[in-house]
């Protein structure tokens, strides 16, 4: 693969290229796509990974047999070896080996940052707390269904930097981007940016809210009046960043908004740009449920029309696609009682909106790993619409303290014991969401592993096979 940069006078030319020695740090899927990717360039490749060999398995699946592997830790000698090193999301700017090496004056940068440098296609960035996985495959069937080639992935699915290996014949590239991503970025500017909303997420490893909503907002920094950031207009720690962008403004919300963007007017999704406005869909005709998952399908149509998509076209996939695995996905009917699994509710927020979209009475099961953001933000909420709570894992305590007192309250030692207290107490009129709140890793390996599990929990107490 011949070396290509979007800036023809980028400064990594002159340490990227054939026998030019790289460190990737970390091997799980960003890793292994960037060490792949320096690899084609023709890269001299080494991965640093913290796992030994035997316990990441399976880790060397699909790695360029050229790349070298230093296992079992990140010695910070290594570091100081190489021109550049490019991190995985994962793992922290702060690790002690990263810091020695910057110190050295060693160039660091981030898996996402090397795509991009690497690109020669316009990015459409979706971040935000919530619904980054759903827009991002919103904007991607879009696009399909208008027979317009793009890469999706980033965050969700396909690492950035597969996306660049094979972008030839796209017209964009369309990536979730997380925070961590967004820690490392130098020149990262896209297209179109999207902010989505805010809420208290991954404060164990971040030392603030203030720092996670620094790390979000950085998606804009380089962005200037030649881009398009689509902002959510009724989020305040949104509204604040609005300041500072450069970019064109373009809003969504469901409710009348000032200024250009897309809105929900009565029962219809509108586009409205200067004197023009569009039709997209009747909101009762989305198939996905949820008002949370209405707020995306308006983000979503923000993108696709900035994209040059038609309104058609995005109508179309409004009324068939159902939503993404795991996010508040309809699991059965347990005596006509919904049942949801909503396993990547795995902060606050998430949890929250899911919580609005219920209409009956809810029994919430709740609990996992605390990612550090506090519980009694949803106190409101659970004494409103909740009839029982279901508390499980190791946030159990933190739960129990900030919510226990505002509804009828049970702890559970497993999640199987949550799911056949929760089928036992439902009564007409109830519905059972599964949103954790937290992260699963107490328990699980990851959200999916464990909305599996609760799906399979919920068919076996049902009598269902599978």
């Amino acid at each position: 693969m011949k070396s290509r940069f979007r800036n023809p006078k980028d400064p990594l030319r002159k340490i990227i290229g054939r026998k030019k020695p790289v460190l990737v740090v970390g091997l799980g899927q960003s890793g292994t796509a960037a060490a792949n990717l320096l690899a084609d360039l023709g890269c001299k490749v080494v991965v640093s990974e913290i796992l030994t060999e035997a316990e990441a398995g399976q880790s060397l699946n699909g790695l360029n047999p050229d790349i070298k592997v230093s296992w079992g830790g990140h010695p910070a000698a290594l570091f100081m070896k190489f021109p550049l090193i490019v991190l995985s999301p994962g793992v922290p700017v702060e690790t002690e080996a990263v810091q020695s090496a910057l110190r050295k004056g060693v160039k660091v940068i981030g898996e996402m940052e090397l795509a991009f440098r690497l690109s020669l296609l316009p990015w459409v960035a979706i971040t935000g707390s919530n619904g980054k996985s759903t827009t991002t495959t919103l904007v991607g069937k879009f696009a399909e269904k208008a027979g317009l080639a793009v890469r999706v992935g980033g965050n969700l699915g396909i690492p950035s930097a597969e996306l660049v290996r094979g972008e030839k014949g796209a017209s964009f590239i369309v990536a979730e981007v997380s925070s961590f991503q967004l820690e490392t970025i130098e020149t990262f500017k896209p297209a179109i940016g999207v902010m989505l909303n805010i809420s208290p997420d991954h404060l164990d490893r971040y030392k603030s809210e203030g720092d996670y909503i620094k790390s979000k907002a950085a998606i804009f920094s380089n962005m200037d009046e030649s881009d398009v950031a689509v902002v959510n207009q009724v989020d305040p720690e949104v509204r604040k960043m609005t300041d500072r962008i450069t970019a064109q403004i373009f809003s969504f919300r469901r409710k009348a908004l000032s200024g250009d963007g897309v809105v929900l007017d009565g029962d219809w999704i509108m586009i409205r740009e200067g004197d023009t406005s569009h039709r997209v869909l009747e909101a009762g005709k989305v198939a996905m449920a949820g008002t949370h998952n209405l707020e995306n399908a308006l983000a979503a149509v923000a993108v696709g029309h900035k994209m040059g998509i038609s309104p058609q076209s995005m109508a179309d996939v409004l009324k068939t696609f159902r939503g993404l695995p795991h996010r508040m996905e309809l699991v059965d009917y347990y005596r006509g009682i919904p049942i949801y699994n909503d396993s990547k509710g795995t902060n606050v927020g998430a949890t929250l909106r899911s919580l609005e979209s219920i209409r009956g009475r809810a029994i919430l099961i709740m609990g996992g790993k605390d990612k550090g953001a506090p519980y009694a933000p949803m106190r409101r909420i659970v004494q409103q619409k909740v009839a029982l709570l279901i508390l499980i894992g190791e946030a159990t305590q933190k739960m129990y303290e900030a919510l226990g007192n505002s509804v009828e309250t049970v702890v559970s030692t497993s999640l199987d014991e949550a799911v056949r207290t929760a089928l036992n107490r439902a009564r007409p009129g109830d519905e059972i969401l599964f949103s954790p709140a937290c992260s699963s890793f107490d328990m699980f390996s990851s959200f999916e592993e464990r909305g599996e599990v609760f799906k399979k929990l919920v068919h076996r107490y049902m009598g269902i096979a599978g």
